[in-house]
């Protein structure tokens, strides 16, 4: 009998999305409303809207001769390798960095 192991997407706040791809978190929800790239959108929070951007998708709706996607797992195995990050690791990284700037 196979076992279904449960896996959840790996969901970016707006200011997580815009510093992996280095464009502000303005531009992020442009593109939200836009739909122009993949979201969530989150009960409201006191009348704000808040949104999660799924990873994968985020790196299928960008374009170009670039693999990003590919980059992102070579240096995810290479911090795994080393022993210095897992993936939950990186993203805290990354929401510190963003709130030491004031980013949402």
């Amino acid at each position: 009998m196979d076992v279904l192991i449960p896996t959840t997407p790996q969901l970016l706040t707006t200011g997580e999305a815009a510093t992996l791809l280095q464009v502000s978190s303005r531009t992020i929800l442009n593109w939200i409303s836009a739909d122009t790239i993949p979201y969530v959108k989150l009960p409201p929070n006191g009348g704000r809207n808040e949104y999660r951007i799924p990873l994968q998708g985020l790196l299928s709706s960008l374009s170009g001769n670039y693999d990003l996607a590919g980059e992102l797992r070579k240096l995810d195995a290479a911090a795994k390798a080393d022993g210095k990050a897992d993936e939950e690791e990186v993203l805290a990284d990354l929401a510190e960095h963003d709130a030491s700037r004031g980013v949402t």
